[in-house]
């Protein structure tokens, strides 16, 4: 574990059943700050004073990892209860923490950004000095990353994201740890949500068994959903 140095106080207004800010980076807090990297959204409205840290994720296959991981993790990490439920109208499953202090925390000390995380993801300066890049790592890919099999049960784990520097720095990360993949940036995906008819999206694509079997034996899985696939196999 490794000291962390802030001067966020919680005030009288601010404290929420217990909260407790960690000053100590280990594991699991790297963990979650990559859930974070992946799920997660911090929003702030100054003008109404909401200051609010969300992550959601699929209800359909992602409810026990919310209930059974993430609700314990941030129990023993900041001493939070978390209201786990559906939001957005039952369309995702996941909390919201609302708690000015805590956003200070995660943004000033982690970099995490606040609003749309397009290109402004990166892996936290204190993750790489303090040697805790793959505790990130798998938090991201517990939560942004997917699993799937292809012909002759050929394994594919795939990650992207909007945020191409940051997709680049988790490549050469991944590329230390002696993993070979597909990557593409930039890459065009039709959409009309866009006046130009399409977005941009960068991804990786680690195939192959040996590829899965240096995961598991380096960065492994968390997520009931991905741990259920490789199960199967």
């Amino acid at each position: 574990m490794f000291k962390i140095n802030f001067d966020i106080k919680l005030s009288s207004k601010d404290k929420i059943k217990g909260l407790k800010l960690p000053n100590m980076l280990s594991e699991n807090l790297a963990y979650i700050i990559g859930i974070l990297a992946g799920d997660g959204n911090i929003f702030i409205r100054k003008n109404k004073k909401d200051y609010r840290v969300k992550c959601v994720g699929n209800p359909k296959d992602e409810k026990e990892f919310y209930d059974r991981i993430l609700k314990p993790l941030f129990r023993k990490i900041f001493n939070i209860d978390l209201d786990v439920k559906l939001q957005d109208s039952g369309t995702t499953y996941g909390f919201y923490i609302y708690s000015k202090v805590l956003v200070k925390y995660l943004t000033e000390i982690f970099g995490l950004p606040i609003g749309k995380k397009y290109n402004k993801l990166k892996i936290p300066q204190i993750i790489k000095e303090n040697k805790l890049i793959i505790p990130f790592i798998k938090g991201l890919a517990d939560t942004d990353f997917c699993i799937t099999y292809k012909k002759n049960n050929y394994p594919c784990i795939a990650g992207s994201s909007k945020s191409k520097n940051f997709m680049k720095e988790i490549s050469e990360e991944l590329k230390k740890l002696g993993f070979k993949f597909y990557e593409v940036y930039d890459y065009k995906i039709k959409d009309l949500r866009f006046k130009k008819g399409y977005s941009l999206i960068n991804k990786i694509e680690i195939n192959g068994k040996l590829n899965l079997d240096l995961w598991i034996k380096y960065i492994g899985f968390s997520s009931p959903k991905h741990l259920n696939k490789i199960k199967k196999i």
